[in-house]
């Protein structure tokens, strides 16, 4: 049967596309479940609970490594999002613990999520920021507006390579809004802490 040797070969095409098929929908479904640990590990970090939240990250990055196995290099891209949250959380976590940043290479994430994961922290330091203000931390709002500063500084050369990080320019954009509205913040609090302890100061003279 002049056909016989293409249907066996369709077959083994069919089974090697069902099991790639397979191993897709898995890394699908479970890197959301590392982008929900890592969202959870964040909100736990604002709320000061960081045992809880650096169990969260652990767990994230556990399961992480068994899907960057499962994803061999040809699904790799299916596992975009959850890298970028995890070196957000995992960048978020090193300045709370006051640790070294992690590289690259101990991330063993993409580029473009590491670049884009660094740049995502910038949003959630900026909460953090807020709150130090809220509770008249002042000197620690200070301390993280220059780690915020740092980081846009670092990474902004790479807006060069924008069509190759497709979109890194965009994010860059906006980091610099965020990182400008709170400068005005801090400017308008120390200000106000000013005009407070001089009021303090004349009122003690009187």
């Amino acid at each position: 049967m002049a056909t016989e040797k293409m249907k066996v070969s369709l077959n083994s095409i069919n089974d090697e596309l069902q099991i790639i098929e397979n191993r897709r929908e898995q890394l699908i479904k479970e890197s959301r479940d590392i982008i929900i640990l890592c969202s959870q590990s964040i909100v736990s970090i604002h709320q000061g609970h960081i045992q809880t939240s650096q169990l969260k990250l652990d767990k994230a990055k556990d399961l992480y490594l068994s899907l960057k196995k499962l994803a061999h290099t040809d699904l790799l891209r299916y596992l975009a999002m959850s890298e970028q949250e995890l070196v957000e959380c995992s960048l978020l976590m090193s300045i709370v613990k006051n640790e070294t940043f992690p590289g690259l290479n101990e991330m063993g994430v993409s580029s473009q999520a590491y670049l884009f994961g660094i740049l995502d922290c910038i949003g959630e330091i900026k909460r953090m920021i807020y709150d130090m203000v809220r509770l008249d931390r002042y000197d620690k709002a200070e301390s993280l507006f220059r780690i915020m500063q740092e980081i846009y500084s670092d990474i902004y050369p790479f807006s060069i390579y924008d069509n190759i990080v497709t979109g890194i320019r965009k994010k860059l954009d906006v980091c610099k809004i965020l990182i400008e509205n709170t400068r005005e913040l801090i400017t308008e609090e120390a200000r106000r802490s000013i005009i407070i302890e001089s009021l303090k100061k004349l009122d003690n003279s009187l």
